[in-house]
């Protein structure tokens, strides 16, 4: 009865869905993003980035140090470099599906340009004691960002495809505790400030809606052509 229903209904309901949970946890993301800009623009380190890193630092030791900065690999730009060239060719070459592997391009590679001009723009400096070196301003995070692009738009093609259910919930879980254990290996290795890690999110998710928008919107024009 109801997939009678929906079938009558001229635009896909998915891809509705998405843009608007992607739109409300946009304006959310952006809202966040401005306060804490607010905030680093006073050049002040909030109460909560000193608390929690005061909590991390009685954490550490030597065997959580090594297994931390494998998992920040997973979030560098070389690690996402490569998996996005592979994801590339895998949507060209196996998907046939150009439409997304342009926009996975532009979602990760603008992505990237737009946390170094925020980056400039703030010019926030690390925190002074960290376990690996880090090179650059802090504001907002790259790792963090970069893994939420990335991963997120990976995560996006999964619910997209014709995989059941249960592995689309899997991969979405994996997914999502793989950008917050990068996010949380770059407060643990002193490189960031926690609101680094969730300005970059924000950043990040904002970013990741426009192009999944984008891509939402190229599959609804291409479809209503191909009817015409």
């Amino acid at each position: 009865m109801f997939k009678q229903l929906f079938k009558k209904i001229p635009f896909p309901i998915t891809p509705v869905l998405i843009v608007l949970i992607g739109f409300l946890s946009a304006l959310g993301s952006l809202k966040l993003f401005l306060e804490l800009a607010e905030e680093v623009r006073e050049q002040e380190v909030l109460a909560f980035d000193q608390q929690i890193i005061q909590w991390v630092n009685g954490i550490r030791e030597p065997v959580l140090n090594h297994i931390m900065v494998l998992i920040t690999e997973l979030g560098s730009k070389t690690a996402l470099a490569l998996l996005l060239i592979a994801s590339l060719i895998w949507l060209a070459v196996k998907r046939k599906n150009y439409y997304a592997m342009i926009m996975f391009l532009v979602a990760s590679a603008g992505g990237g340009l737009l946390n170094l001009a925020l980056k400039h723009w703030f010019e926030r400096q690390r925190p002074e004691e960290s376990i690996i070196e880090a090179l650059g301003y802090s504001f907002p995070s790259g790792h963090a960002m970069g893994s939420l692009i990335y991963y997120g738009f990976l995560g996006y093609l999964v619910v997209k495809s014709q995989r059941s259910h249960q592995e689309k919930t899997l991969w979405t879980i994996l997914f999502s505790i793989l950008i917050l254990f990068i996010g949380f290996s770059r407060v643990y290795l002193g490189v960031h400030y926690p609101s680094d890690i969730i300005a970059g999110y924000s950043a990040g998710l904002l970013w990741l809606f426009v192009c999944i928008t984008a891509l939402e919107g190229l599959y609804f024009y291409n479809k209503r052509r191909s009817r015409r």
